[in-house]
């Protein structure tokens, strides 16, 4: 019986094969089969191959490298059966992966994403996204949609940073520029990486022989698991408890209900599907309604006297916004919210001083008691977050592409594990040295962001996880073909999910010039080269001396910032900063004998030293004891 011709998910019409690269073809056919693959521009036949199907009927071959271009044929055959993919084109292409900021779509609010999306149409910038997906073992199967070209109907849904990323290398170089979207939010390093390459790093060789020696049995678990993952998502925004409107009304009984005030603090969260209810007594009509939930983490409605006037999703930030004025009316009111969180189960509803509904000039604070329920509706299952587990995402999402020749990888991940810091570094080598085995290019570019400044500034310098995960980042620059994007200066204390995506995507791009096009640019901001006691008009001084200063030292505001120092008491305070030339002399009149330095060493700093290519300076640690 004669299997149907079938090749890899990734082989589809629009697609975009590596340039100055073998092009490796593969799929699945009948036994034995002879296997033939041509490449074709118009009537020209550029290249042929012919290869024949293994004991299961899968095969592969490799066409000769081609130059940039386009659009080429595909026409792959066995005996009479025979497949065409068409407007293929030949470029760049580059894997993007990471967790949330590297997902992050252009249409989930980041900065003018609007603009960016009608202005999109480019037939030389394609994306491929994979869908999510773990395994307790290597696929081979790819899970996607389908090659996507670039115009206002499809960039909605691309990678922000990606997108950004592509259109500044596609209008800089002429050529097609292609993403390979892999990407999950909320997702750890050890889960990218390969059990094998685990096995060999400290910190996870436990693990790791788990997930190798007892596959089977975590797969059982998995399946279950996805299970009930459908089932969660499937209650999380299921219009049963309000789709005939009863428990919207103002004369619904919520007496038995639990009188909670709100709102909600990371101390006092609620769980499951929340509901709240508030009546509201108004003597006057508005002209202008304003309504602000301050908080609604993270999945939710609002509805005013039976009528939803607010929807947000887990990437939403909640936001003041007008409501129509007759929604309202006099006498009695009643608002009504549905919340839940769809990651850790816990609710926040409300924010102290941004919690109101607003009436014209006049503020009726929202604060103080509701009624609130979670037993309206069934309580939510307890799913594991499996896609954690070492290895499971390598397998099910990068695995299946390994073949698939590349340019290099963009990366943006960290935040997940963030409090691992001390593992963090060999990590993440490990995962960089591994991926450049299973692409078998031990030189595979690979960019990557350092994470940008989140949670409250500070007054005084204190310990943060986050510098110390940033700093882990930057050790692997010690590998070759990498590169850097910094981002302190762009993050957001409130959001994890900093809107400014473009200049993360142009700082990215700024790396691939350098690196992968070899272009002599300003690809990196200011970075540390030495640090020198020194005695300057009779006090004791720290001289910073810095490369990639690409033309002079900068700084955004009044005075430089950022910069702590210590004594031999470990003690940090801030200190002073000056900038002299291609260094920046630190000191502090509480520190007559500095011993350590620190810049931008914190959650969140207000570090402002760029260089003339208005990059920022890297953030680091020193210690003359070190």
């Amino acid at each position: 019986m004669q299997t149907s011709l079938k090749l890899a998910a990734i082989f589809t019409d629009h697609m975009v094969l590596q340039r100055n690269k073998a092009i490796v073809i593969w799929g699945q056919a009948s036994v034995d089969a002879t296997v033939k693959v041509s490449l074709l521009k118009g009537q020209q036949n550029l290249s042929t191959q012919e290869t024949q199907a293994d004991e299961l009927g899968q095969w592969q071959l490799s066409l000769p490298a081609q130059t940039a271009g386009g659009p080429f044929e595909l026409r792959v055959s066995q005996a009479d059966n025979t497949v065409h993919i068409q407007d293929v084109l030949v470029g760049d292409v580059w894997l993007a992966s990471g967790q949330s900021n590297m997902e992050w779509k252009l249409s989930w609010q980041v900065d003018n994403w609007q603009q960016e999306v009608a202005d999109s149409s480019n037939g030389n910038i394609r994306f491929f996204e994979l869908e999510k997906s773990y395994n307790a073992q290597p696929q081979s199967h790819i899970p996607s949609s389908g090659w996507k070209i670039a115009s206002p109907a499809t960039s909605s849904e691309f990678s922000a940073v990606a997108w950004h990323f592509a259109k500044r290398y596609q209008q800089h170089t002429g050529i097609p520029v292609a993403i390979i979207d892999s990407t999950w939010g909320g997702t750890p390093a050890e889960a990218w990486t390969s059990t094998t390459a685990l096995q060999t790093i400290k910190g996870y060789e436990k693990d790791a022989t788990d997930m190798l020696q007892n596959a089977q049995q975590w797969q059982d678990e998995f399946n279950h698991n996805d299970q009930l993952e459908q089932q969660k998502w499937q209650m999380l925004d299921s219009p049963d408890a309000y789709a005939d409107g009863e428990i919207l009304k103002a004369d619904f009984d919520d007496s038995p209900w639990t009188p909670t005030n709100l709102p909600t603090d990371e101390n006092t969260p609620l769980s499951h599907i929340v509901w709240a209810r508030k009546h509201l007594q108004l003597s006057t009509k508005a002209q202008k309604v304003k309504i602000n939930i301050g908080e609604l983490n993270q999945i939710g409605r609002v509805f005013i006297n039976g009528q939803q006037v607010y929807k947000e999703g887990w990437q939403d930030t909640t936001q003041e916004l007008e409501v129509p004025a007759d929604v309202l009316q006099l006498g009695d009111n009643i608002i009504v919210i549905r919340a839940v969180n769809s990651w850790d189960n816990r609710v926040l509803i409300g924010k102290k001083d941004h919690f109101y509904l607003q009436l014209d000039d006049t503020k009726l604070d929202l604060s103080g008691q509701w009624q609130v329920s979670n037993d309206i509706e069934p309580k939510i299952p307890d799913v594991k977050f499996y896609n954690w587990k070492s290895g499971v995402l390598f397998n099910a999402m990068i695995h299946p592409v390994i073949n698939y020749p590349i340019s290099g990888v963009i990366w943006y991940q960290g935040e997940n594990n963030v409090g691992a810091n001390t593992l963090y570094s060999d990590l993440f080598k490990g995962l960089i040295n591994d991926w450049r085995v299973q692409w078998q290019e031990p030189a595979l570019p690979f960019l990557f962001v350092q994470l940008a400044s989140y949670l409250k500034q500070q007054d005084q310098p204190i310990n943060s996880d986050w510098a110390l995960l940033r700093e882990a980042q930057a050790s692997a620059l010690t590998l070759p073909n990498t590169g850097m994007a910094v981002t302190i200066d762009i993050g957001d204390a409130d959001d994890i999910h900093p809107r400014n995506k473009a200049d993360v995507g142009e700082r990215l791009w700024r790396a691939a010039q350098h690196i992968v096009l070899n272009e002599d640019i300003p690809y990196s901001g200011p970075s540390i080269k030495n640090v020198e006691a020194k005695i300057v008009a009779g006090k004791n001084v720290l001289v910073v001396a810095y490369e990639h200063v690409h033309g002079g030292l900068n700084i955004k505001g009044d005075e430089l910032r950022g910069f702590a120092i210590a004594g031999s008491n470990g003690k940090f305070v801030n200190a002073q900063a000056v900038i002299a030339g291609d260094t920046v002399i630190v000191s502090s009149a509480k520190v007559k004998q500095p011993q350590s330095l620190r810049y931008a060493w914190a959650d969140n700093s207000p570090a402002n030293l760029y260089n003339s290519a208005n990059l920022p300076a890297v953030p680091f640690r020193y210690s003359f004891d070190q």
